[in-house]
């Protein structure tokens, strides 16, 4: 039981190493400080005064979020297996 639960934490191990890797090969700080950029700017409501900008934005903002909140559901997750 205990070699099963090594071998287990080693592997828990080895995805926290790979999920760093997808962050830096995603650039997930640069699309983080992106997503907070877009998300203040759709803040204000002067931006809605150009419907095709808002827009923009609004796609713009979907998209940072597939890949910011993917990654972190990711380390979430892999966090709470290395807690058990």
């Amino acid at each position: 039981e205990a070699e099963q639960l090594n071998i287990i934490a080693n592997r828990l191990v080895d995805l926290a190493q790979r999920a760093t890797e997808l962050r830096g090969i995603f650039d997930y700080d640069q699309k983080f400080d992106q997503l907070s950029a877009v998300s203040r700017e759709l803040e204000d409501p002067k931006v809605w005064d150009n419907a095709d900008r808002a827009q923009e934005l609004s796609k713009e903002k979907k998209s940072l979020e597939n890949v910011v909140l993917t990654l972190d559901r990711v380390g979430d997750n892999l966090k709470d297996a290395d807690e058990l």
